[in-house]
């Protein structure tokens, strides 16, 4: 009888990528904006709708839409050597309707 050799498949085992832990409670991933291009950022205070609008350039948007009892502050931010540096801050504002 002729011995079969078996050639042993190779696989290489790769680690689990690491989930990054929030210092928040509660966070929401948005996976469908990985990668896309921001063609337009609004943020819109009207008394009856506030809402962040994200305009991607292959014509999709992402809205983020909040009560009227938020408070709503923006920074920009570098993040470059792993701590944050503010490289502009706007002033907060509260709809008081």
């Amino acid at each position: 009888m002729k011995k079969q050799s078996r050639k042993k498949s190779r696989q290489t085992l790769r680690p689990a990528p690491k989930q990054r832990r929030s210092h928040y409670d509660h966070v929401v991933v948005f996976p469908q904006a990985k990668g896309q291009t921001v063609e337009l950022l609004q943020l819109i205070a009207d008394p009856d709708q506030h809402c962040v609008s994200i305009q991607f350039q292959d014509q999709t948007d992402l809205t983020l839409v909040f009560d009227q009892r938020m408070t709503f502050k923006a920074n920009y931010s570098d993040w470059k050597t792993g701590d944050q540096r503010v490289l502009k801050l706007w002033p907060g504002f509260r709809n008081e309707g």
